[in-house]
Parts: C-alpha cells; structure tokens; sequence
C-alpha cells in the first residue's frame, strides 16, 4: 500500500504530518510512505533525519501578493501539476494526505481528479484559502479543533485534533492520570517560547516584565527561557544581570517536553502545535498570539479556548509587559488561577489523533479493496 503525504514549508505543518507517518510506520503491513514538498522547506531539512523519501515542486504562496506574484505562481502551479502527475504515475499511490496550505493544493486537486482517496488536514480554528477550496471540492478535512466545521459546512470534516509528536502524546497519557499541584510551593516557574526561531517582541516583553518584579517574587521564580537564535546573546545578558533567583537561556530545544513538565506557567504564541500540546499535557498558559499570522489565525486559535477559561489570552502590542506582569503577580499570589486553567483543561480527553487519522486512512482502503 502506497501512501503520499503532501505539504510542509513550516514545522506547524509538517510535524503533525511526520506523527500520521510514524503512526503508519509502526503499524507495517507493507504500508509505504512517500512525501511531496519543497526543496526551501524544513521537510527537506529533515527528511534524513526521520527517514521518509521526498519529491520536490516548486510553488508559491497566492494570497496577499500583488498581480504579477500571482501570475508567476499560477504558472508554477501548472508546472507543479505535471510533476505530481509523473509522480503519481510512478507511485501509484493508495492515499493522498494534505497538510494544509498551499504546497499541498496541487497534489490534493490531482489526487481527486484522478479519483484518488484523499484527505488534508487542519491545523488552525478558521481554515485556510487552500482548504477552503480543497473543501468545496468534497476532500475530507481533518480538524484539530471542533469549531472548524462552522466554517467548512459545505465539507466532510472530521474532529480528529492535531497529531503532536509520540513522545508529547507518551507523556500527555501518563501525565493524564496524575494529580497536578499549584499550591504547595512557593516557587513559580515559568517555561518562555516563541516557536523554534523565537520572537523579539514576546523577549522583550518577558524582559522588561522580569526586570520590574518585586524582590519576593524574583527571588522565587524559575525561567526556561527559549530565545531563537537572532536574540540569544541580548537575552544572556540580561539574565546575567537580573535578580532572577534561578534561570536557563537556550535558543532552541528538542527536549521540550523536560520543560513542559518542569513548569508551572507557560508563556508562548498560539500556534496550532503548540496549543495541541498545551491542551494535551493540560499545562496553563499566558497565549501571546502572533499579531501577524494569515488571517489572524493565531488569536482566533487562542481565542476559542481562552473563552473556555484553558488559557489567558494577552495582545502583542505595546502593552504587552505590564499585562505579562500583573498577570504573573496574580498567578504568584494565587495558584488557584493555575488550577482553573489546569481543570477547564480537562474537558478535552487525551486522543492519538495520528492514529485515527492513520486508521481512517486504512479502513479507506480496505474498503476499496
């Protein structure tokens, strides 16, 4: 059984799809995978990595670029056809599986026209103009979140979330049956991020909102501070200076998990990753949507379960460290906060969505078959 996994450009879209791989890798039965990306995107950065064979097109992006970027990348897109076509030729894949965004249109539109089982994931509250036209083709789309489907009517959307890494969803599951405590400690400790290339403005925010902490709660904070590479060296420094009583500064990590668990409090954006896993692990959070995601659809992500009191929601504008810092002084004097985050997070049930999504995928299949 042949299987292509279509899309990438940024590790928001591609992990979720490396999880279904590895999903469909451990159940063998013959089960080949093969993926379909860009020569520019992290999927070919690691494709060695975790093993997975890639074929390149080379397309761009539509929406938001001026007349003549259009032109070129509609040209691209018929470039992209052929190419899909004599790799589908030579393939024969069972299942086309989309990551969302505009890499995976074209081989999701071949996919159907060739009447090709297909599907295309989801990964924000509000799709995309990509799935947007998937969906109105008829394509299934995966939702990580269960309000998508008021935008997608016309669809067959499934709820199935957002597949996170399997050591995420290891430890989300052996997490879930402990008793998490806010309040019999005095320390708080903070775990700071903003995605693998970090953000200045959240660093800057956290910095200045550190530097104006009273000397008891400074005295009794832990921050995991990860930074991005571009400010690493000015967030350093900082901390050298600060009455911060104990810290670590790193630009990137791929033990995130040690982190998760090591803090009490989160501060971060609000991709749809890293809600996933937040929603997972059932870690409070301070959400610091990026103000210039497509679509807003960050804060649109962070809004919905904000709402439903999982996370406090705080704007990146230029009041950014007084509301960080008379939110962290709330939460100081005051675990029960984290508590009502870490309950309202309980509504939502730990669930390998690669596995459903990898299941769906087969029994597609079998009954082709």
């Amino acid at each position: 059984m042949n299987i292509i996994i279509a899309g990438g450009g940024t590790g928001g879209h591609l992990f979720p799809g490396i999880a279904v791989y590895e999903k469909l890798k451990s159940l063998g039965g013959g089960i080949k995978v093969y993926f379909i990306g860009t020569e520019r995107g992290i999927e070919n950065k690691i494709k060695d990595e975790y093993g997975f064979e890639l074929f390149t097109i080379n397309v761009k992006g539509f929406s938001g670029k001026s007349f003549m970027n259009k032109l070129n990348s509609l040209i691209g897109l018929f470039n992209a056809a052929k190419k899909v076509n004599s790799i589908y030729r030579n393939i024969k894949p069972d299942y086309v599986l989309g990551l969302g965004g505009y890499i995976s249109l074209v081989p999701l539109i071949m996919a159907r026209l060739k009447k090709i089982e297909c599907g295309v994931m989801e990964q924000n509250v509000m799709p995309g103009l990509s799935n947007k036209i998937l969906a109105f083709l008829g394509i299934t789309v995966f939702a990580s979140f269960e309000e998508t489907k008021k935008y997608l009517r016309s669809s067959r959307v499934i709820a199935t979330g957002n597949p996170v890494r399997e050591k995420i969803f290891k430890l989300a599951v052996s997490e879930s049956t402990k008793k998490n405590e806010f309040t019999n400690k005095k320390n708080l400790s903070i775990f700071v991020f903003g995605g693998s290339q970090g953000a200045s403005s959240l660093n800057n925010a956290v910095m200045n909102m550190l530097s104006r902490l009273d000397e008891e709660i400074s005295g009794n904070i832990t921050v995991y501070h990860q930074t991005g590479e571009r400010d690493l060296e000015k967030v350093e420094n900082f901390y050298k200076s600060a009455k911060i009583s104990k810290y670590e500064v790193f630009s990137f990590t791929d033990i995130i998990e040690h982190y998760y668990l090591s803090s009490d409090v989160v501060i971060c954006r609000a991709g749809a990753g890293t809600l996933s896993e937040l929603i997972l692990l059932r870690k409070p959070a301070i959400l610091v949507p990026y103000p210039f995601a497509a679509k807003n659809h960050q804060e649109k992500n962070a809004s919905v379960f904000s709402s439903k009191g999982c996370f406090n929601m705080l704007k990146d504008n230029e009041n950014l460290s007084k509301e960080l810092l008379q939110t962290i002084c709330k939460i100081f004097y005051n675990r029960d906060l984290l508590k009502y985050m870490y309950e309202n997070l309980k509504m939502f049930a730990v669930k390998d969505s690669a596995l459903e999504i990898a299941g769906i995928i087969l029994n597609n299949n079998i009954k082709k078959g």
